[in-house]
C-alpha cells in the first residue's frame, strides 16, 4: 500500500511529501485509511519522516530542564482547562508529574509559560516548545483536511481551523522500584478534538484496538499517535470513536518523558448535517468544547451529560 504500512492493529500513515499533497493518489489512499482506522479504532500512527531536523531531541532535552525545576516553581503553572498543571501521586502507581501550555502554537503563550518557570529568562526552552506547538498545528491541518474530504465536509475545514487552539502537555512518569503496579491512569478517553502523543525512547502508550487488544506504541523520533477524543466522536455523530488508552510503565527506575498536545474548539461543536441520517440520528446538540473542557466528570457519559443527547 504506497505511503502506509501496517503496524500490528493500528495503520502507520507515512506523511511524505506525495502523501500530503491534495489531489494524489497517495492523499487520497492515506485519507481512505486515516478515516477506516478512526471509525475501528479511533486512532492511528503519523510517521512524519519531513519533521523539522532536531525537533524530537531538542523538546525533549527542553522537557527533562523543565522538570529538574524546584517543586516550588512547577507549582506555579496552574490551568482552569482540564488537564490541569501539576499531577502528583497515586497510590499503586508510577510516580507522574504533568505541566501545561495552553495555547502552544503561541508564541506569546510559549513567552509567558517561560517567564514563569525561568524568571530570568530560557530562549532555548521558549523556542523549542513553540517550534513543535506550531508543527504539531500544521499537522493538524493536514490531518483535519483528509478527514474533512473523506466525510464530504469540506466546509467545515476553515471555522474550525480559526477557531483552533492547542494544550500542550508535558508528562514524567517514572515507576518506583519495588511498586507492583505499572498501569496509570486507568483506560480513558480525551475530552480534547483530537491529540498528539510523542514519547521519548521508553514504551508506555498503549491503545485499545477494536477487538479489545491493547496495542503498545513503540517509541520514534518520527512517530505521533493520533487519538480522537469526545469532542471528535461527538462532531462525527459517533462515526469516529473515542480512543481508550492508557499508559504502562514496566520498566523500573526508568524515566519516561512524554508529549501530548490536544487540541480544542474556542466556541461551538456542532454535528455537520452530512453526518446524521435515518441510520445515523442526532446523538448531541450543539456545545462549548470549553466548558467540556473544564467539567470534571470523567465516566463515559461525559458527552451525554455535557451538551445532552437528543431523543431519537
Amino acid at each position: 500500500m504506497a505511503g502506509t504500512k501496517m503496524a500490528s492493529q493500528v495503520p502507520v500513515i507515512v506523511f511524505s511529501e506525495e502523501c500530503m499533497k491534495p489531489g494524489t493518489s497517495s492523499w487520497a489512499e492515506a485519507c481512505k485509511v486515516m478515516v477506516q482506522a478512526l471509525q475501528d479504532h479511533g486512532c492511528f500512527i503519523v510517521d512524519h519522516p519531513n519533521a523539522p531536523l532536531g525537533l524530537h531531541d531538542s523538546v525533549f532535552s527542553v522537557t527533562e530542564d523543565l522538570f529538574d525545576l524546584p517543586a516550588e516553581t512547577k507549582i506555579k503553572n496552574t490551568n482552569y482547562k482540564r488537564p490541569l498543571g501539576v499531577v502528583g501521586t497515586t497510590p499503586g502507581s508510577p510516580l507522574i508529574e504533568a505541566l501545561t501550555i495552553d495555547g502552544a502554537e503561541k508564541l506569546q503563550e510559549c513567552e509567558k509559560f517561560t517567564s514563569l518557570m525561568w524568571p530570568s529568562g530560557n530562549d532555548h526552552f521558549c523556542k523549542a516548545v513553540h517550534d513543535y506547538g506550531k508543527f504539531i498545528a500544521e499537522l493538524e491541518k493536514v490531518v483535519f483536511k483528509m478527514v474533512c474530504e473523506n466525510y464530504g465536509v469540506e466546509k467545515c475545514y476553515d471555522p474550525y481551523i480559526d477557531l483552533i487552539s492547542y494544550l500542550l502537555r508535558f508528562l514524567k512518569y517514572k515507576k518506583p522500584e519495588g511498586v507492583e503496579a505499572s498501569v496509570n491512569p486507568t483506560e480513558h478517553t480525551d475530552k480534547s478534538f483530537l491529540s498528539y502523543l510523542h514519547q521519548n525512547n521508553i514504551r508506555g502508550l498503549e491503545v485499545r484496538t477494536k477487538d479489545g487488544e491493547w496495542f503498545t506504541f513503540e517509541p520514534s523520533a518520527s512517530n505521533f499517535m493520533v487519538m480522537a477524543g469526545d469532542a471528535c466522536a461527538a462532531w462525527s455523530n459517533g462515526r469516529i470513536k473515542a480512543c481508550d488508552h492508557r499508559v504502562a510503565v514496566t520498566e523500573e527506575s526508568q524515566v519516561r518523558y512524554s508529549l501530548g498536545a490536544f487540541s480544542y474548539v474556542t466556541g461551538m461543536i456542532e454535528t455537520p448535517k452530512e453526518f446524521i441520517d435515518e441510520a445515523h440520528p442526532q446523538q448531541c446538540k450543539p456545545f462549548n468544547h470549553i466548558d467540556l473542557l473544564s467539567h470534571h466528570d470523567c465516566s463515559d457519559n461525559l458527552i451525554k451529560s455535557s451538551c445532552g443527547v437528543l431523543a431519537n
